[in-house]
């Protein structure tokens, strides 16, 4: 095997043999995604003038004088291939120009053509076979191309992208040749099969967290690479204990509130780099930080008694979801922002959130998007002179559906009759430690016990059902041990299970090691009752019960917010949302504010035509909602386009729309708790709902304005640091620029000081004269003060405007 790092290009430009995927590989399968980080990274390397970027390996062996057979590298190959004939086409149709007249021909016969030998052309690419027929369509008009495949719907993202960038067909061609990769030729020797499976099987890939510090340190200069790997990197790992992808996975989620796939730890990272622009040791500080968070609340550390024994009893759970939760809040600990017993209280009531949930049987999925959020739910709100456990606890309780919190009668019900011998491992030991001990100084170590079987879980009255017990139980005793047997009031602990057996109660009882010498509050009703039955075990199980409820606590206060907080709810399996008002959602890296259902629906499925288009077209395939290829008119009454060969009707019900939704994403294998939506709350969904008489077809002239009022609500009074307020202004900023007013103070006919300052004009304001208000302020913030637009809508300036475009 020969290998060395080269220009793409000179893999398309060996002499004229031909670059063959082989049947044994996948389809085509990049998608927009990735054609678009092709295209951030092109467009990087023009306007830094990079001299190259590495894009991954190619490997591939001579078949012959005239075949080069990919054995790998064939998603890479096939997109450069897509974008080279996007700006071949671009250059001949003169949207994009270049110095060379003749780049385009160029293009086509040295990268993409073969020479022919009739009329025929031969493609130096040749995809397998769905592909192949895809690839070559492109070549011809456009009413021949392939609408459904991925080859065809990349090529024309590449076509419609490319003029936007703001690039000449010169800057592209040479960002395109400075395209680097691992070129390994192998030899008549080289298995290919076997290289093939080594490189997609058995290879070890690098770790998101080792791209991540590759990231870091490239770039540095190598004294100040040591620095920050000894002094940074090497403590978070040895913080974290070397579970750092981890780690930094729910590190992110801090900053942004979003939950990165596993498998994308690297690309968020990359992108919050991006955002913040720090580098070296200043990026860094705050991640170690946060290491030293993330050991303390994993290894119960923080030196404070009270905290310490809270996060031991959360910590037997195994849940890390609390973390984006958990780290800001010791950090604020740390900064004096909350006291020791206010934390503590803060992880009583995460145990009693998460443990009622469980036992009430309330779908866990949904807590990655709960703790996500919580922590700055809870600062935007929170007064300073109210406890962040009183805001936390009201914010948690105002929840619904499977995010909601069960209260008192929801979790003593599921606890009282639930099969608790067969509740999850963790989850069991960690219930009978809290029973046994509740809030008490003088504790037992019971959860450790049951993991290292030094005690068990024993039921007084024994599985198998013999005469002795019976007799104990009575005419009743089939019944009553069908109903009690795994229930809270016949389990308890023991360190002596296997000596107790099938044994009468007498026996248990007064056998040597036996309930009446055991040291364990739970028994506290086997040392004194001489007998055993239902009214035994009822009175027990009420006994514990109600220690549950006083250590389990449903927080309780008369705090409510001054500004208001919408309510979410995740897309979920079966939540009915009719009736219901969206304003925006979030999916991962994707949030937008949304007019109705029908433009919420849009946007996902528009998503999903990125990410997940194979899953789209399956479910078009089931459904007539969807119009696919020569199917998709454009020009059809309700409906809408996902892109130029997909299109949807609208006209449905929430119900369908939802339903649709929730289709794609079981057809996907996509989580339903992952789509967040926010919407209106429910007892003023008529005070807001001023079209609510219109179809979601009847747009009024404004609406793509006046959709943002209910978050501008939610954002008054806010300071112009938080980040809910500086997402929402930003977005209404770029809503905005199709309404802006290039001239708005000649509309205004005055400053915007002296027609604020008249009631009377403010009152009959035009339209017009109301965009110019606004486009005032993007002016502003523009050219003079950057938090302009920021403070508009947190003094309700902004709502106000916009309010009155909606009348």
């Amino acid at each position: 095997m020969r290998g060395q790092v080269t220009e793409v290009l000179k893999v398309y430009g060996m002499q004229e043999r031909q670059l063959v995927i082989p049947v044994y590989q996948r389809n085509y399968d990049w998608g927009l995604k990735q054609c678009q980080q092709l295209l951030d990274d092109l467009v990087d390397v023009i306007k830094h003038n990079r001299p190259n970027h590495f894009f991954g390996a190619v490997v591939g062996q001579a078949e012959g004088s005239w075949r080069w057979v990919v054995i790998d590298g064939q998603q890479r190959l096939t997109t450069v291939s897509l974008l080279m004939l996007a700006l071949a086409d671009l250059l001949d149709e003169q949207v994009l120009h270049s110095q060379d007249s003749d780049l385009a021909r160029r293009i086509r016969t040295s990268f993409l053509l073969l020479k022919e030998q009739d009329d025929t052309p031969r493609f130096k690419l040749k995809p397998v076979k769905l592909d192949a027929e895809a690839y070559a369509a492109l070549f011809k008009s456009q009413s021949e191309h392939v609408d459904t495949s991925s080859v065809t719907a990349n090529y024309r993202y590449f076509k419609e992208r490319v003029p936007l960038l703001d690039i000449s067909g010169d800057d592209l061609w040479e960002a395109v040749r400075r395209l680097e990769v691992m070129h390994l030729d192998l030899e008549q020797q080289d298995d290919a099969q076997r290289i093939f499976e080594s490189l997609n099987s058995t290879g070890l890939a690098l770790s998101e967290a080792d791209k991540v510090r590759n990231l870091v340190l490239m770039g540095l200069d190598v004294q100040e690479q040591e620095k920050v790997y000894s002094d940074y990197w090497n403590r978070i790992e040895t913080n974290v204990d070397y579970a750092t992808g981890a780690f930094l996975r729910w590190y992110l989620v801090t900053q942004s509130s979003r939950i990165p796939r596993q498998d994308r730890v690297y690309e968020a990272f990359k992108n919050y780099m991006a955002d913040t622009r720090l580098r070296s040791a200043q990026l860094m500080e705050e991640v170690r930080r946060y290491s030293t968070y993330y050991r303390q609340i994993h290894q119960a550390s923080t030196g404070h008694q009270k905290i310490d024994l809270r996060l031991r009893r959360l910590n037997l759970l195994k849940t890390d979801v609390v973390l984006p939760l958990l780290m800001p809040l010791l950090e604020a600990y740390e900064g004096g922002d909350i006291d020791a017993a206010d934390l503590a209280d803060c992880i009583r009531i995460i145990e009693s959130y998460i443990f009622r949930r469980y036992i009430a049987e309330v779908p866990t999925n949904a807590l990655n998007k709960v703790f996500a959020t919580v922590f700055r739910d809870v600062r935007r709100i929170r007064p300073k002179d109210r406890p962040f456990s009183e805001v936390l606890g009201y914010s948690l309780r105002k929840r619904s559906g499977s995010g909601s919190f069960p209260n008192d009668a929801e979790f003593i019900q599921s606890l009282e009759s639930k099969n608790l011998y067969n509740f999850k491992g963790e989850r069991r030991k960690y219930l009978f430690e809290c029973l046994e001990n509740l809030n008490s100084n003088d504790t037992r170590d019971i959860a450790h016990g049951i993991e290292n079987g030094s005690l068990s879980i024993e039921h007084i009255m024994p599985q198998t059902l013999t005469q002795s017990w019976v007799d104990e139980l009575g005419s009743e005793a089939e019944r009553i041990h069908d109903r009690w047997l795994h229930r809270l009031g016949n389990l308890t602990v023991t360190g002596y299970n296997s000596s107790y057996s099938n044994a009468s109660y007498s026996m248990k009882r007064t056998m040597d090691h036996g309930f009446m010498e055991s040291p364990f509050r739970l028994n506290k009703e086997i040392k004194t009752s001489e007998t055993w039955g239902e009214e035994q075990l009822r009175a027990r199980s009420q006994r514990l019960c109600d220690e549950a409820l006083s250590y389990w606590i449903y927080p309780q206060s008369d705090f409510e917010p001054v500004r208001p907080q919408l309510p979410t709810e995740a897309l979920g399996t079966d939540t009915d949302f009719t009736g219901r008002a969206p304003v925006a959602f979030t999916w991962n890296e994707h949030h937008a504010t949304v007019k109705n259902w029908r433009d919420l629906t849009t946007r996902v499925f528009k998503i999903a035509v990125v990410e997940h288009r194979d899953a789209i077209l399956q479910l078009a395939g089931t459904t007539d909602y969807f119009r696919v290829g020569d199917a998709f008119d454009p020009e059809e009454n309700g409906v809408y386009a996902l892109d130029e060969s997909i299109g949807w009707n609208g006209s449905s019900s929430t119900w369908t729309k939802v339903s649709l939704m929730r289709r794609l994403f079981n057809q996907a294998g996509l989580d339903t708790e992952e789509l967040v939506i926010t919407l209106r709350p429910e007892e003023s969904d008529s005070d807001h709902s001023a079209d609510s008489s219109r179809s979601e077809d009847e747009e009024a002239p404004y609406e793509d304005l006046t959709k943002f009022l209910p978050r501008f609500e939610e954002i008054r009074g806010l300071p112009t640091g938080d980040p809910l307020l500086e997402e929402t202004t930003e977005e209404f900023a770029r809503t905005f620029e199709p309404f802006r007013d290039q001239q708005p103070l000649t509309t205004l006919g005055t400053s915007v000081r002296k027609f604020c300052a008249d009631p009377n004009r403010l009152e009959v304001a035009t339209p017009s004269e109301l965009l110019a208000l606004v486009s005032s302020k993007v002016d502003e913030t523009e050219r003079v003060d950057p938090e302009a637009l920021l403070e508009a809508a947190a003094d309700g300036s902004l709502s106000s405007w916009v309010s009155r475009l909606s009348q």
